[in-house]
């Protein structure tokens, strides 16, 4: 079993579970001394998501992949550990069926995309419920619907009427959120790396108008 687990074909999983190893024993040590590694991976954190996902919105960019995964609600340190763990288990037990089915194994590359596919899914379908028993911190977070009148741009796409595209913010405390924005009038549209103004959140999107100085 020692010689399956450290074998050439398992290294990257082996590297997997070394770093979950590795963040709960920070973790662990942290907490003795009065310092959070989640807290910290937190704070720094780019992933600061504040826009629910709605399947008749079509966005463009990696916020609704990031939304789905729920990255905007677990702490950061949760959600890798639970990522890295299923991708470390979804390839242990992909090389160990195939070996002890077929007594050889496939390239090594197939067996890492099984796993990488199947810890997304897992991730999701973890995540999901394990994020209403563990929030992610929000101490020095602000409610998204505190953001009207703050400055955002355009990251990918073109803003028209109930047609939103990705823009970026920053808050009072320099944490990044991304948003959907949508022109409040009609006859407007944001194009990328336009700087607009937040006005009023609808259920799915932020109305802006265009920044002028």
């Amino acid at each position: 079993m020692y010689e399956f687990l450290f074998a050439d074909i398992n290294t990257g999983f082996a590297i997997a579970l070394s770093i979950v190893a590795i963040l709960g024993l920070l973790e662990g040590i942290g907490m003795l001394i009065g310092l959070s590694v989640m807290n910290i991976m937190d704070q720094f954190s780019p992933f600061e998501l504040d826009v629910e996902i709605d399947t008749d919105i079509s966005a463009n960019g990696l916020t609704p992949l990031l939304g789905w995964l729920y990255l905007n609600k677990l702490p950061l340190l949760v959600w890798a550990v639970l990522f890295l763990t299923s991708f470390s288990i979804s390839g242990y037990t992909f090389n160990f069926v195939v070996l002890g089915t077929f007594s050889a194994t496939l390239p090594t590359f197939i067996a890492y995309i099984f796993a990488f596919t199947l810890a997304i899914f897992m991730t999701r379908l973890i995540g999901k419920p394990l994020a209403k028993i563990l929030p992610k911190n929000e101490s020095s977070a602000v409610s998204n619907h505190s953001f009207t009148g703050l400055v955002a741009k355009i990251t990918i796409g073109t803003a028209k009427k109930n047609s939103p595209a990705e823009a970026v913010l920053v808050d009072q405390f320099n944490q990044k959120h991304y948003v959907l924005v949508a022109p409040d009038d009609s006859n407007d549209t944001f194009n990328q790396s336009e700087e607009v103004v937040l006005v009023e959140k609808t259920s799915n999107f932020w109305l802006a108008v265009k920044f002028t100085q």
